[in-house]
């Protein structure tokens, strides 16, 4: 396996960060060129063409990865989440529910896709209880948060709606974020609150 200096893997994260995908993906290429089988560069291959919308190239590098190594959980919940994306919700359901008992249910971002898979699949009991679960597992996620408020409103469960938007702002500080900065889920949540103040007064 090539090293990778860590001063290289910074510079990726930045162009990443900067939004300069093309120039990422020409350094991640060079190191691939020496290490063709890289299974951390091929990720990064991934994530590069997910956060390009460029979900079919995504795809193909993570289905490489997996012929290679066979029931990796990681594998299976990236390409779960890339079958949610094309909106293939039976397929990406039954991917990331053998991820999950590959893991044996200890991994709360696989639980909460597999959530969102069921409840757009049309299983929607399945989809809310397993949000639940997650949020079990760990109530800082930001994502996870946004995703119980986005749900119980759309499912009219005002109450609960209204203790999830009050336990984002209660623990805003302490909260986890991946892909999209807190201002970000700050912003939505303020405006899922004032649609949820309008349907409660609407339901009265």
């Amino acid at each position: 396996m090539t090293y990778v200096p860590e001063e290289l893997i910074d510079q990726i994260e930045a162009l990443k960060s900067e939004g300069k995908f093309e120039e990422a993906l020409k350094v991640v290429n060079s190191i691939l060129a020496k290490d063709p089988t890289n299974e951390e560069w091929l990720l990064q291959i991934v994530d590069i063409h997910y956060q390009q919308k460029e979900i079919t190239k995504a795809d193909k590098a993570i289905d490489f990865l997996n012929t290679r190594k066979e029931n990796d959980p990681m594998g299976l919940y990236i390409k779960g989440v890339l079958e949610m994306e094309k909106n293939h919700r039976d397929e990406a359901r039954k991917i990331l529910k053998k991820a999950i008992e590959i893991t044996d249910g200890t991994n709360h971002e696989i639980i909460r896709c597999y959530a969102l898979s069921e409840y757009w699949y049309g299983n929607r009991e399945k989809g809310m209880s397993n949000l639940k679960t997650a949020f079990k597992m760990n109530n800082k996620d930001a994502e996870l948060i946004f995703n119980i408020i986005q749900i119980d409103i759309l499912e009219k469960i005002y109450d609960e709606a209204n203790d999830m938007i009050q336990h984002f702002f209660a623990h805003k500080s302490e909260l986890e974020t991946i892909e999209k900065p807190l201002e970000w889920y700050e912003k939505k949540i303020t405006l899922l609150n004032k649609a949820l103040q309008k349907e409660k007064t609407m339901a009265q």
